[in-house]
């Protein structure tokens, strides 16, 4: 990561003021509980080494320790650490937390069975280097997960007038280091290729997504979709299209892979 951005996701109170996916309020609640339960599906995790990379508060952690995996979780983030620690002993499970970067990870090749990082990458600089460092610790035969915010999502329609804004210097430009980089689905496949790894399974999540919003202006917005609307299209048409070419454009894209 770059210094920049290093410091501020060090920092307290900055992360936490935009992650909160167990808030059942929050808009993107059902897809961030389907891409838990769609991790959790994937294998039997029993006795299983695991590293999650950018745990963040822990929630795919805790749910894979209470699956009887052998669960080691790194942030960057010490506060985030904190709370993933409070997560694990509220739910009497044991993981063992460090603070760690994600493009650095301090651990012997072919550690473990799984490497996964969900929702992260679009926060490294360099995302190569995270793909390359999940490689090389996890074991031959066995799995890194990973997800990615698209850059060809649907819902980014809606973002392109504020995007012209800033870039016409009509809008504010932002006042925190860059902490956020989307990549194409084909991009996307280009990290694991060159990381040497073999995509077994692509799939996608949020083709209308309830958080988007169209930029009427810099500080005047309304919903792309009504809420009822993205929910009942997530729960009940979606599940047949995550995995056709559509997932190309969809908000969120997961992958699971072998290591050779």
């Amino acid at each position: 990561m770059t210094d920049a951005t290093k410091t501020y996701f060090r920092q307290a109170d900055t992360v936490l003021h935009w992650w909160f996916p167990e808030d059942p309020t929050h808009p993107l609640y059902a897809h961030f509980a389907e891409q838990l339960r769609w991790v959790l599906a994937q294998q039997t995790w029993r006795d299983q080494r695991v590293l999650d990379i950018s745990t963040g508060k822990g929630r795919f952690a805790v749910n894979l320790a209470a699956l009887a995996a052998e669960v080691t979780a790194l942030d960057i983030a010490p506060q985030m650490l904190a709370l993933a620690q409070h997560a694990a002993d509220e739910h009497g499970v044991g993981v063992q937390f460090l603070q760690a970067d994600a493009e650095q990870l301090p651990f012997p090749d072919a550690a473990f069975d799984v490497a996964l990082c969900m929702e992260a990458i679009m926060h490294v600089p360099h995302p190569q280097r995270l793909l390359n460092e999940m490689a090389r610790v996890t074991r031959p035969g066995g799995k890194v997960i990973l997800s990615m915010t698209n850059r060809w999502r649907l819902n980014a329609l809606g973002e392109a007038p504020g995007a012209l804004y800033r870039r016409l210097g009509l809008a504010q430009q932002p006042t925190t280091p860059r902490y956020m980089w989307h990549y194409s689905a084909p991009e996307f496949k280009h990290f694991f290729e060159r990381a040497g790894l073999t995509i077994e399974r692509l799939h996608g999540q949020g083709l209308f997504q309830a958080n988007a919003r169209l930029w009427l202006n810099s500080e005047v917005s309304l919903p792309m979709f009504p809420r009822w609307f993205a929910d009942a299209f997530f729960a009940h048409v979606e599940p047949f299209l995550r995995e056709t070419p559509l997932a190309a454009v969809m908000g969120t894209v997961m992958a699971v892979a072998s290591v050779k």
